[in-house]
């Protein structure tokens, strides 16, 4: 019962910062969705390079670190440079969610039957599939790496890119009625 809770509350926290990321952020949600379907290979790969560099780049730096002795000052900076970097990657993932989680979701709604589906709906979706997905073994774990590169991808595709301007909107604007 505990397990199911946590998960509720990972889907609802997860949901919380999906909307937070799409909804002021409308133009910059476009162009991740936009880089994403345009090039999803380029995407994706550079989102594995950037999680896999960190990832060796944590491990060298923590050996580095582990040489000095403890009060060393050369030790804490290079523990602070492994956060740093660990921190760039969160706030790469925490950028993107928004725009992976809205484009999952509606393709997930789409296909149990609704044509367009809300934004809202579309995160909600996301939010509560992608963590029940992950804990799959081998299969789930492969599937949230690849939203996870997909995710950091399309922010560091973009910021060396340029954010050049996207060419098609992602969604037409709603009518209110």
């Amino acid at each position: 019962m505990e397990r199911l809770i946590g998960l509720l509350s990972l889907g609802l926290i997860l949901t919380a910062v999906g909307l937070v990321d799409v909804a002021p952020f409308r133009r910059l949600t476009a162009d991740y969705l936009t880089l994403s379907r345009r090039s999803s290979r380029a995407v994706g790969t550079r989102g594995a390079l950037a999680m896999a560099s960190v990832a060796v780049l944590a491990l060298v730096l923590g050996a580095a670190a582990q040489n000095y002795p403890e009060e060393s000052s050369a030790r804490g900076g290079l523990l602070l440079l492994i956060a740093l970097f660990a921190l760039l990657l969160g706030l790469a993932l925490l950028i993107g969610y928004g725009a992976t989680a809205r484009h999952l979701g509606a393709r997930v709604l789409q296909v149990f039957g609704v044509a367009e589906p809300h934004t809202g709906w579309c995160v909600l979706t996301a939010s509560l599939l992608i963590p029940a997905v992950v804990w799959i073994p081998v299969f789930g774990w492969a599937l949230g790496l690849y939203w996870l590169a997909i995710t950091v991808g399309a922010v560091i595709h973009r910021l060396l890119e340029g954010g050049q301007p996207v060419v098609a909107a992602a969604e037409p604007p709603s009518e209110t009625h």
